[in-house]
């Protein structure tokens, strides 16, 4: 190291020695006259995990958006969802599944052809022409038990739902976050 880093580092930047003494006590490194960081494997483990989290929300192939919502043009919730949904699907080249889920049967509710044309037409200004649909109505199931059993049954990659459901009460958050078998994103109202 020449002179005048050495002189720089003492007298401009004091914070590098001192920094230098802690990492050396607390990591057992050696840095001699260079700050260079060499991670115990501990460390690098931590990363790998890190990363392999990373890759989660970056290397999904499969979505599920579930629907909740009665509104036959979808609640604003929704529609972030499914814009979401779409803009994420479209960037990773994933494909997107959608599930309806209501307690009442199809012939109980009928604006049900309208909340489906909507769901297409939200997907469509996204940029996402072409989508899987699951009915699961009238079923008696709780909306958690259903976007569960169709992301373990498709193994999906992602849930991209709202909050809104969470607030509302058609999802049980902590069920969700216990058995969902991959990552949930949840959209803020």
């Amino acid at each position: 190291m020449s002179t005048f880093s050495k002189d720089y580092e003492r007298v401009a930047n004091p914070i590098i020695p001192l920094l230098k003494y802690f990492l050396s006590i607390f990591l057992n490194l050696d840095f001699g006259n260079s700050l260079l960081l060499v991670a115990p494997a501990s460390v690098k483990a931590q990363a790998s995990e890190a990363s392999a989290a990373a890759d989660a929300f970056t290397n999904f192939k499969h979505v599920l958006l579930p629907i909740t919502d009665r509104n036959p043009y979808l609640s604003e919730g929704s529609r972030q969802a499914a814009a979401t949904a779409a803009a994420m699907a479209k960037k990773y080249g994933a494909d997107i599944t959608v599930v309806v889920i209501d307690e009442k049967e199809k012939e109980a509710y009928p604006e049900h052809e309208t909340q489906l044309a909507s769901i297409r037409w939200h997907l469509s200004e996204g940029g996402y022409q072409e989508f899987k649909l699951l009915e699961r109505l009238g079923e008696g199931s709780k909306p958690t038990a259903i976007i569960g059993e169709v992301a373990d049954d498709m193994n999906l990659d992602m849930v991209i739902m709202s909050m809104e459901a969470i607030h509302s009460k058609h999802v049980d958050a902590n069920l969700l976050a216990e058995f969902i078998p991959c990552p949930v994103l949840l959209l803020p109202l």
